[in-house]
């Protein structure tokens, strides 16, 4: 219930925010394993490659190739906002 409520509150902080720039040299890449996603809230949980968990929220602008589902191994490109928050702006799930 903690992790929900905290997740909860990282998508309406990033929302809060109002739009990030999507600047290409600004955006950090990162890949993983989905943990946990909360399609209600956009928001995706990765275990990550190089150790530990992100969260992650998207909005209308974030590309997503693929199907997003808990196992589904995961490149994603983003950027940190003021608050901490990161928003996915491409989600590709790799294949088989």
């Amino acid at each position: 219930m903690r992790k929900t409520a905290a997740l909860l509150l990282l998508a309406a902080a990033c929302a809060a925010a109002g739009p990030l720039e999507a600047s290409a040299d600004k955006a950090l890449t990162a890949t993983g394993t989905v943990s946990r996603v909360q399609a209600s809230v956009r928001t995706v949980v990765v275990a990550l490659a190089d150790g530990g968990e992100a969260a992650f929220v998207w909005n209308a602008d974030t590309k997503i190739s693929g199907v997003l589902t808990p196992g589904a191994k995961v490149t994603l490109r983003y950027v940190t906002g003021p608050n901490g928050g990161n928003l996915a702006l491409q989600i590709t799930v790799a294949r088989g």
